[in-house]
């Protein structure tokens, strides 16, 4: 029952591997046989991940005006203050480029140092996805963010990969 089995398949995959080729005759006496040749690309090419962008800093500094009057106030022995204050800043800003492969996340933080822990810093964004660099320019800019002086803090800019 084996044997015949075997002799079954063997005939069955002969069968499948032999091609019969019919060919016609042209004019000239030569034979000629059209066939389909087919072809497709397949691309399986890696991208690396690639992480980078340039941080430029502006001076940051910055100076708090206050004017106004004081008048002594004879009656309660102080002074009766009428000010005003205000902020003004020089080189304020922060640009960040994108030359990732990636979309990038960049956060902006001020912290304090402890004995100024009543200045607050702001920034117009604390938080910017910036698209990856992939068609654009090399001097494309990307995002600018806008925030004598004695040190109060540190800004930081952290980048990493977006999550979408």
């Amino acid at each position: 029952m084996k044997k015949t089995i075997s002799i079954v398949m063997a005939f069955a995959l002969v069968a499948t591997l032999s091609t019969v080729v019919f060919a016609a005759e042209n004019d000239d006496g030569n034979i000629k046989k059209n066939i389909s040749v087919k072809a497709k690309y397949v691309e399986d090419i890696k991208a690396s991940k690639t992480i980078q962008a340039d941080v430029v800093w502006g001076k940051m500094e910055f100076t708090y005006n206050m004017s106004g009057t004081k008048t002594w106030n004879a009656k309660t022995h102080e002074y009766d203050i009428d000010t005003n204050g205000k902020w003004s800043a020089k080189g304020n800003d922060i640009s960040v480029t994108n030359h990732s492969n990636r979309d990038i996340d960049v956060d902006f933080t001020y912290e304090p140092l402890d004995k100024y822990s009543f200045v607050k810093g702001e920034f117009t964004y604390d938080e910017v996805t910036i698209p990856t660099a992939e068609n654009k320019a090399v001097d494309d800019e990307m995002l600018t963010i806008s925030t004598d002086l004695t040190k109060v803090g540190n800004v930081a800019v952290t980048i990493a990969e977006a999550v979408h």
